[in-house]
């Protein structure tokens, strides 16, 4: 658990527990709680962020009556203390344990940002502004450096690194043949052919040299197969086998590894020309046509849905950039801004709504606080209206954003269901 996180929370004075060390044991048990909670559903991660990171959240909202459950378990006078809703100490267990949970998983850091940037700029911060930053701050360098690595070309020259083949353990037993098991046989075989009775004296061509011929054979290819039996037990194959094993899978292992740094950095280099040749032509490979005759409503939604489709979803910032600078192209180089209520009211009407409502398969309908972008589908889909709009997003709808900041705020929306069903 990140001690020195929890401490900077409780100096911002938010809430007071005291110099109880029971009362701060109690919180760390709640924050581990819900820690494990957030670690098994990545699901979860965007309501609870955007729950923690909101001040004027509600006190009927889901992810903080949860919250309260977990603590109650630990701290079971908290109402005790704190008659009404006790907001900020809720707040405080949901952040903590939602930086230890993107502290130790860059995917769940990559939620917890993308989540948070949406909201962060239009919500009213107040003792916990700089704890939510450093938290913001944190979480983005992790996510940037996770994706840094998944987009980098591999500069370094690829070598195949091979051990040496050792056969170390191969020992064989002295061999020998067995003289007792060979000499009855000779002798045998030196005396008459039982047969004819006759002995040595008559030759090797006679009866008697095919009796010596036969019965000298049999001895010495007897004892001969004894002693290649005694090989055979001395040779054990694992000691062979082992060794030839490890050699060709540590060979499989280097060779995995290089063609994969090979395939990463031609996968590097044509998700980069593909980017590119989009930005060049201007063209919605979705709508089958160029982006120039788009609405400048409609245009953040299906620009933000066609890059979506064309990159990973664990994306560097400098993707939000690419994707600012390609509509600020279309928009002769300015960016004007708008009123969230009057680009909702726009995207609304029933011709808009034919030809944005296929990019929005996922509805996100549970209850309580929930994204621009979830809230987009449904509202394209008819379920939400454009008044629930502050109470489902914690955003004033008089508030305003810059046409290729929505974009920015689509895309992250996507990238984080993604993200999410991973």
């Amino acid at each position: 658990m990140d001690k020195e996180f929890l401490q900077s929370f409780l100096k911002t004075g938010l809430f007071e527990i005291g110099d109880s060390d029971d009362r701060l044991d109690k919180l760390r048990k709640s924050i581990a709680d819900l820690q494990k909670n957030l670690e098994k559903d990545h699901s979860l991660l965007p309501k609870y962020t955007l729950v923690a990171i909101d001040p004027d959240i509600s006190d009927s909202e889901p992810a903080l009556l949860e919250t309260e459950k977990i603590v109650l378990i630990h701290w079971e006078t908290l109402r005790s203390k704190y008659p009404e809703m006790p907001r900020n100490i809720l707040r405080g267990v949901i952040l903590n344990a939602i930086n230890n949970v993107g502290t130790n998983n860059p995917i769940a850091a990559r939620i917890i940002y993308f989540t948070s940037l949406n909201l962060y700029p239009f919500v009213k911060l107040n003792k916990e502004r700089e704890v939510i930053k450093f938290l913001l701050i944190k979480l983005g360098e992790i996510a940037e450096k996770n994706a840094i690595s998944e987009w980098s070309f591999i500069e370094e020259e690829p070598k195949l690194k091979l051990g040496t083949l050792k056969i170390s353990e191969l020992k064989l037993g002295v061999i020998t043949m067995d003289v007792n098991a060979i000499q009855p046989s000779l002798r045998t075989a030196i005396n008459n052919n039982p047969a004819t009775n006759h002995g040595s004296n008559h030759g090797g061509g006679s009866s008697w040299g095919d009796h010596f011929a036969n019965t000298a054979a049999s001895g010495i290819t007897t004892a001969f197969n004894n002693a290649l039996a005694q090989l055979n037990q001395a040779i054990n194959p694992a000691n062979i086998e082992t060794p030839i094993n490890k050699f060709f899978t540590d060979f499989k292992k280097s060779l995995d590894e290089n063609l994969k740094t090979t395939f990463n950095s031609m996968v590097a280099v044509e998700r980069r020309s593909k980017l590119l040749w989009w930005k060049e032509t201007l063209y919605s490979t979705s709508l089958k046509v160029g982006y120039r005759g788009l609405d400048k409503n409609i245009l953040p939604i299906v620009m933000s849905a066609d890059l979506n489709i064309q990159i990973p979803e664990i994306t560097p910032i400098s993707v939000d950039y690419f994707l600012r600078d390609t509509i600020f192209l279309l928009h002769d180089k300015k960016d004007d801004k708008v009123k969230f209520i009057e680009f909702l009211t726009a995207i609304s009407k029933d011709e808009t709504k034919i030809v944005l409502k296929p990019f929005f398969s996922i509805l996100n309908e549970e209850e309580g606080r929930i994204s621009i972008t979830d809230f987009i589908a449904l509202l394209l889909n008819d379920r939400v209206s454009i008044k629930e709009f502050q109470n489902r997003t914690g955003i004033k709808d008089n508030e305003e954003i810059n046409i290729s900041e929505i974009a920015v705020t689509i895309l992250h929306g996507f990238l984080i269901q993604r993200l999410i069903t991973e």
